[in-house]
């Protein structure tokens, strides 16, 4: 008898942690030669080239954090070219002697970048209606299909007015080249990284972004076109989600499934387009292609959305423009120890993770708030070191406490915020050994490991242990935003000894698991490395 999606899910999760005698599986050495090419690209289609150095919209960082106005800017070709190149474009290249890489707005574990984006898009004045697959190093549009009759006018009504859809799909094999079968995680944690990046970049035009977490994998596959391509094997993408994008405040709740008119009217319609081949042969990490079975999505209902308002005003971020926080946030590869961070730049950071009502990136609506933050909180002036506990969804207090070990002090650092002190002492040796011995979890000023509610949740849905990695990677790009519009720094750490952070707190069975570490303080720049802009290499 095959094993239920359940079991499958568990059994990878379990399979896949790191312990300290021990890593999860991969190939255990970098076969260069075979590297997957980062850029995917459907030969043979039309390539719509996107205006490159128009002004960014004029928006402050804080003002990222408000629910959108009623009138958007309009969509025009320009506008969706801004919009991509603020979400899922390239922000820089870096070089190193002879060789040069991209770094991209949108952050991926070892740079490596599995996640896709597409545009489905009415008929503009500039641009013609139809399936988009975005390239961003081209900072182009590849027409794949046009759309069946009637498509604008359906949608639209359905989604209470004007707009587009835009999807997320991922590669695995881009992943699992060099982190073989963990890869599954952190592709999935980039996808939620993409997801804050798209709403944030909605946010900057004025635009709403709502998560249509009803649709089933199968129905993004159609609107896709993904069953009617000839993949190379493993090389395939694999449907994440689609959100709707309303370019004005619409007039009333965005229903978050696909009409099924919708979708049926894409069934036999043509594509075009061959995606490139990426290595001369991926390999295959049988165990992902198992999980990715069992996490399929079917259509559902809307799930209900439970939205609290955050803790009081605080100290706001510095008053930068928020598209050039955006586009300069970087990864930072070491700290400087001995520096620390002021309390209200902790407290600014920490407060955009907590969900806002209507507003990005958790205004989205992808799942009420379900990940909580363990901080190891080293170098903030006036916030005593030791190991903390930020409560993302106050029902949940009762459930954490009996889990977490029965010592802890749960004593509140500020009245009306959920942030808890567990223990206080100095928690740099841990932070650094349960990091996979990484300086960079124990050199910050604090780091962060995220908490999900597992068991449960995956007995009811197994495919929400996919969107509990897009909730982590979400937070993971309100916390290197907030680094870096502070003048800081963020890194995300997907190595991490999942058992041994569990006995830390002593969580003795599945109800909780680390899905995620963070960590944030003063970078230490590599002064060999000169970096060069997004788009030097094309001439428009």
């Amino acid at each position: 008898m095959a094993p239920s999606a359940y079991a499958a899910i568990m059994a990878y999760h379990q399979a896949t942690k790191h312990h300290f005698h021990r890593y999860a599986r991969s190939a255990g050495h970098m076969d260069w030669y075979n590297q997957p090419n980062p850029f995917r690209f459907y030969d043979g289609t039309q390539k719509i080239p996107l205006a490159l150095g128009q002004q960014d919209p004029d928006l402050s960082y804080d003002a990222l954090y408000t629910p959108v106005p009623d009138q958007g800017k309009p969509l025009t070709r320009s506008h969706l070219g801004s919009f991509l190149s603020l979400s899922l474009g390239l922000s820089a290249w870096k070089a190193a002697g002879n060789n040069r890489w991209s770094l991209r707005v949108n952050p991926s574990s070892g740079n490596l970048h599995p996640t896709e984006g597409h545009l489905i898009v009415p008929s503009l004045p500039d641009l013609e209606d139809g399936v988009y697959h975005y390239c961003p190093l081209d900072h182009a549009l590849e027409q794949r299909a046009r759309l069946p009759s009637d498509f604008a006018s359906k949608v639209e009504s359905h989604f209470y007015g004007p707009g587009f859809l835009v999807a997320l799909s991922t590669i695995f094999w881009r992943e699992s080249w060099k982190y073989g079968e963990r890869a599954y995680r952190y592709c999935s944690l980039d996808v939620g990284h993409a997801l804050a990046a798209l709403a944030f970049a909605a946010r900057l035009h004025a635009w709403q972004l709502t998560c249509l977490n009803g649709a089933g994998d199968q129905q993004i596959r159609t609107l896709l076109g993904f069953d009617a391509i000839q993949w190379r094997p493993l090389e395939e993408e694999h449907p994440e989600l689609i959100c709707w994008v309303s370019v004005h405040r619409p007039a009333g709740a965005v229903p978050q499934i696909l009409p099924a008119d919708v979708v049926n009217a894409f069934v036999g319609c043509h594509f075009s387009g061959t995606p490139n081949p990426l290595s001369r042969q991926a390999v295959d990490w049988d165990i992902i292609t198992r999980t990715a079975a069992a996490a399929e999505k079917p259509v559902t209902e809307p799930g209900s959305w439970v939205q609290e308002v955050p803790a009081g005003p605080l100290p706001a971020a510095m008053h930068m423009q928020a598209a050039a926080v955006i586009r300069q946030r970087r990864s930072a590869m070491s700290y400087n120890w001995r520096a620390s961070v002021s309390s209200e730049v902790f407290w600014s950071i920490l407060k955009n993770t907590l969900a806002a009502p209507d507003c990005a990136p958790f205004g989205v609506k992808l799942q009420p708030p379900s990940i909580h933050l363990l901080i190891f909180v080293h170098r903030v002036h006036g916030v005593t070191p030791g190991l903390y506990l930020l409560l993302r969804r106050a029902d949940m207090a009762a459930q954490l406490q009996a889990a977490l070990r029965p010592g802890f002090q749960w004593q509140p650092l500020r009245a009306g915020w959920p942030l808890y002190l567990l223990e206080a002492k100095d928690v740099t040796f841990e932070a650094m050994e349960l990091s996979c011995h990484q300086e960079i979890a124990g050199h910050s000023a604090f780091a962060v490991a995220m908490l999900a509610p597992f068991d449960i949740a995956l007995q009811q849905a197994p495919y929400l242990y996919r969107h509990l990695y897009w909730e982590c990677g979400m937070i993971g790009q309100v916390l290197y935003l907030g680094a870096e519009a502070n003048g800081i720094r963020g890194t995300g750490i997907g190595c991490f000894f999942d058992d041994p952070v569990h006995e830390l707190l002593g969580i003795k069975d599945q109800a909780f698991q680390s899905l995620y570490h963070f960590t944030v303080g003063h970078p230490i720049e590599d002064e060999r490395l000169t970096t060069l802009p997004a788009y030097h290499h094309l001439q428009r």
